[in-house]
């Protein structure tokens, strides 16, 4: 039996790219969600949409799952979903080809654990490209595609200005992760010769006017941030 239909768990920005690139190339492409508002922000694109309890065995099965697919992307918000799938996904396939998304940086060896084949790490984007962790063509260039062309997730550095909303604050006191959905890899310190220091070095840095701040995440977020630094506290 051939094995050539793919699956992609959550409806998110990241999902609907993703799963519109495989569509573009003629793939079997299927959304798995819960959430019936994807159905209406893909009806364009014209890919099939099932609403599916991704936590019931039977219903994985009837996906497909075990029989004639043979890739799964999961990309839930919420590293536990991921986990969760991968785990109920291998018990059902133990062949079946997962590739999942990183939500914070502790949960990568978590999925990897539960059976993950490959796990797209934001805070390694900064050091190699992803196509570099995923040897197979269809899903390198997939991911690449949706990460990349479409400017899905950036890196960007930007700059504190004087008497912003976080001008003089320590790095613990910003809560820029509660506030935005950005991953902070760390701060440019202008006045320690442009010393680049890694939020997880353990020192809670204070920001100063010119200091850089090094994010990850979409181009919209990195907007909203930095409109906000632009405008006096």
């Amino acid at each position: 039996m051939k094995r050539d239909r793919i699956l992609v768990f959550g409806c998110n920005s990241m999902v609907i790219e993703v799963a519109g690139q495989l569509r573009e190339k003629e793939h079997d492409i299927t959304i798995v969600s819960q959430d019936e508002e994807c159905i209406h922000r893909i009806e364009k694109k014209h890919i099939d949409f099932k609403n599916v309890d991704y936590t019931d065995d039977e219903a994985l099965k009837s996906l497909g799952i075990g029989q004639d697919v043979g890739v799964i992307f999961s990309f839930f918000k919420k590293d536990a979903k991921n986990v969760y799938l991968t785990i109920s996904a291998k018990n059902i396939d133990p062949d079946i080809l997962i590739i999942t998304l990183s939500q914070s940086l502790d949960s990568s060896d978590k999925l990897r654990a539960a059976g993950a084949d490959k796990v797209i790490d934001p805070y390694e984007i900064s050091g190699r490209k992803i196509y570099n962790m995923i040897r197979r063509p269809l899903v390198s260039e997939t991911i690449e595609q949706a990460l990349f062309s479409q400017n899905l997730i950036n890196i960007a550095e930007i700059k504190i200005k004087e008497n912003c909303f976080l001008d003089g604050k320590r790095l613990g006191e910003s809560h820029l992760s509660q506030n935005y959905n950005l991953i902070l890899l760390g701060v440019v310190d202008k006045e320690l010769g442009n010393e680049f220091i890694f939020k997880l070095s353990g020192i809670d840095h204070k920001l100063d006017t010119n200091d850089l701040l090094v994010v990850i995440g979409t181009t919209e977020e990195i907007e909203r941030l930095r409109k906000d630094i632009n405008t006096p506290a």
